[in-house]
C-alpha cells in the first residue's frame, strides 16, 4: 500500500520540496546562516530520497533559497513591528514555514496555494487559530473573502530562486 505521504517524483509537489530541504541542510550546518527547525522536521518525517536530488543541487542555488528565507523573514518582522495583530497572506506557500519563523504571537496567517499542494502540506504542518491555510489557486479571486474581516494585510508571494 502507498504511504499516504509519498511524493510522486515529476509531480508538481516535488518541487515544493528543494526550499524545504535549502532550509533543513543550512539549519543543520555548524554555522547556519538560518535556523528553521519545521523545515528539519519535515525534512526528516518525508518519504523522499533528498540524497539523489541533492546531488543535482548547485550550493549557489541552496544558499539563494536561504537569502530568500532571511529577506522574507526581515520584511514580515519588521510589518508585524509596526502592526502587531496585521494578517499575512503567504501566496502560494507550498512548504513555506515563514511562521514559524516569525510569529508574534498575535499575528493572523494564511497560507494559500492549489488544493492537492495545501491537502500535502496539511499532512506535515498543521493548522491552528491563527495560522489557516486556503486550498485555491490565486487566480480564484474568491480566496479574498476566505479571508474575513481583516486589515493591515501583507501579501507575500512565494517565487523559487
Amino acid at each position: 500500500m502507498e504511504n499516504s505521504k509519498t511524493i510522486n517524483p515529476g509531480s508538481v509537489q516535488e518541487t515544493l520540496l528543494l526550499p524545504l530541504w535549502g532550509r533543513a541542510v543550512e539549519t543543520q550546518k555548524k554555522n547556519p546562516r538560518l535556523i528553521d527547525q519545521k523545515a528539519v522536521s519535515i525534512i526528516n518525517d518525508l518519504p523522499y530520497d533528498f540524497v539523489s536530488m541533492a546531488k543535482n543541487i548547485p550550493k549557489i542555488t541552496q544558499l539563494s533559497w536561504v537569502a530568500r528565507c532571511k529577506y522574507f523573514d526581515k520584511q514580515v518582522t519588521e510589518f508585524l513591528q509596526k502592526r502587531p495583530d496585521g494578517t499575512i497572506v503567504n501566496i502560494g506557500c507550498g512548504f513555506d514555514t515563514t511562521f514559524d519563523r516569525v510569529d508574534n504571537g498575535k499575528v493572523q496567517w494564511f497560507d494559500l496555494d492549489l488544493p492537492d499542494v495545501i491537502d500535502l502540506r496539511k499532512k506535515y504542518i498543521p493548522e491552528s487559530e491563527r495560522r489557516r491555510t486556503i486550498a485555491k489557486s490565486v487566480l480564484d479571486k474568491s480566496w479574498c473573502s476566505d479571508l474575513g474581516k481583516v486589515d493591515n494585510v501583507m501579501l507575500v508571494i512565494a517565487v523559487l530562486s
